[in-house]
């Protein structure tokens, strides 16, 4: 993913430095503008989009982040209401859209005032994942959800504990108090996976072996 999000940076560097000399300020932004909408994808577009606005690094970042993970997370509890029919695991994926469609709101809010542009669809990666989950079913599904689950709340925790240390106010604000919410999510997906009787679901195991690389943030 790195390698892909510096290839339009790259390109949006070189557009602007292309139109730049005596080229007006409106010629400036055409350039950009054209590189921009040439990228497909939502979250690079995004991110592109928000290279130059006046915020620090880590807010930046944070925001991109849990705007990802938190589509990410109710697409998957989208497909565990579709496929699952283990009450436990159905009951945790209505959680899951409900609780991170709402923090998406919020989040999506605190961007919009901030003049960021959040990403509107999954990365590839993101897509190919979940599209392998689908292809599961029954009791194979259940276990590649709720370890799923359990690996991405571990890190989203970890995310938003570092998030709720910020400078910026509104983002702080907004980590600090969605915490405890992604603290519960963690907790349940923990218990449900020792009531299935999966294997180091503290670790965030992979039975079907379809989680992400390391090094894709969740």
């Amino acid at each position: 993913m790195k390698n892909s999000i510096r290839l339009p940076m790259l390109a949006i560097a070189a557009a602007m430095a292309y139109s730049c000399g005596n080229a007006e300020r409106g010629d400036r932004d055409a350039a950009s503008t054209q590189v921009i909408d040439s990228i497909s994808d939502t979250t690079e577009r995004a991110q592109a989009m928000t290279a130059d606005i006046d915020l620090p690094g880590d807010e930046k970042t944070f925001i991109n982040a849990a705007a990802t993970g938190g589509l990410m997370e109710v697409e998957a509890g989208k497909a565990a209401l579709t496929i699952s029919k283990n009450e436990s695991v159905r009951k945790f994926a209505e959680m899951m859209v409900r609780d991170h469609t709402k923090a998406n709101a919020e989040l999506a809010t605190i961007a919009s005032k901030l003049g960021i542009q959040l990403p509107t669809s999954l990365p590839k990666d993101k897509q190919a994942h979940l599209k392998g989950m689908q292809s599961l079913n029954d009791k194979k599904f259940d276990e590649q959800y709720m370890l799923m689950m359990i690996k991405d709340h571990s890190a989203t925790v970890k995310l938003f504990t570092e998030g709720a240390r910020l400078s910026d106010a509104n983002v702080k604000s907004f980590a600090s108090k969605t915490l405890p919410v992604l603290t519960a999510h963690y907790n349940e997906a923990l218990k449900i996976g020792k009531t299935m009787n999966l294997n180091n679901s503290g670790n965030g195991d992979d039975p079907q072996g379809m989680s992400p690389a390391p090094g894709h943030t969740n």
